[in-house]
């Protein structure tokens, strides 16, 4: 008995350092991926460094440009770097021409189209996670065409002109109330209330629109926050369609039509006949129009802040569930 309890003391004495030993080996590898991944951490940080950077560089350009005199811009190198600190080129495009007018018509139409669209594309939006409503999944169907194929540009022209008029403000806000893909991400939101919820809502007698504005939307506010960045930046931001519309009432330009059509000016002033550039110092536009774009871009940067909370997480959830 004590020779067999000895070899088996013996035994398992011996079996934990075999496995201990063969335990061991697998420990560098490991170490290794661990290598891999600590590489690759500072390859990407690198890479996205360098594109923030890159991405970057114009907004400080002209940002810088906007604050500098005649004299920095001609004595600068590759960034502009101000000595002599000022606010010239605001003065002037503020007290000359109708920058503080086009600001304001920018902010109107803005506010009031955003405000506008929201509306109309909520009601949308909860009209179509309704299930089993006939014909509703036909018409989606065709709303969904709409993105990928319009009615032209001359019937919506001629449309517009017949039922709103043209050369009015009015004609920049009320035909562009809806954007197709707009409605669709809200109501990918929407579909992420608890149907439990909606239903309890309709028990308790409530209607369709108090369900819609008491329970679904502030349930949605990362959906409501994306689709309203959205609007605002399209609205802030277009020119194309107030040339076209506003051929008459020039007085009635936004600003990105104003800046648009100074800086295609600006352009055109520094070239002589046959496109051979003239001396720059004759000339000083760029500062003005650094200006304007710092004052045309300067609403939208103090807005994302506010919104990027729900903005990243309505770009993660309304375009990925459905």
């Amino acid at each position: 008995m004590t020779e067999n309890t000895t070899v088996l003391a013996t035994e398992e004495e011996v079996l934990p350092q075999n496995v201990q030993s063969e335990a061991v080996p697998p420990a560098q590898p490991k170490m290794r991926k661990k290598k891999k991944v600590y590489v690759f951490d500072i390859v990407n940080y690198t890479l996205i460094t360098l594109f923030s950077l890159f991405c970057l560089f114009p907004v400080v350009y002209v940002f810088l440009l906007s604050f500098s005199s005649k004299a920095d811009y001609l004595n600068s190198g590759l960034l502009v770097i101000p000595k002599h600190f000022n606010f010239e080129a605001y003065k002037v495009i503020f007290n000359q021409g109708r920058v503080g007018q086009a600001f304001l018509i920018s902010l109107l139409v803005t506010i009031g189209g955003t405000l506008y669209s929201m509306v109309l594309t909520s009601l949308g939006a909860y009209a179509f996670t309704k299930k089993g409503v006939p014909g509703l999944r036909i018409i989606f169907t065709f709303i969904i065409i709409t993105m990928f194929f319009s009615g032209g540009l001359i019937p919506f022209y001629l449309t517009v002109g017949d039922v709103i008029g043209l050369n009015n403000l009015a004609s920049l806000i009320i035909p562009f109330g809806i954007n197709t893909f707009n409605m669709i991400v809200l109501r990918n939101f929407f579909n992420q209330v608890p149907k439990e919820l909606i239903e309890s809502c309709y028990l308790d007698g409530a209607s369709d629109f108090r369900v819609l504005w008491q329970f679904v939307i502030p349930l949605s506010k990362a959906g409501i926050a994306t689709v309203s960045l959205f609007y605002i930046v399209a609205k802030w931001d277009d020119w194309y369609w107030p040339s076209i519309l506003l051929t008459r009432r020039d007085d009635l330009y936004p600003l990105a039509l104003e800046l648009r059509n100074v800086l295609n000016n600006s352009q055109s002033e520094g070239y002589g006949d046959g496109g051979i550039q003239v001396d720059p110092t004759l000339l000083f536009s760029q500062g003005q129009n650094a200006a304007m774009i710092v004052v045309s871009i300067l609403p939208i940067l103090c807005i994302y802040p506010w919104l990027q909370k729900y903005f990243v997480k309505g770009v993660m959830i309304g375009s990925i569930k459905s």
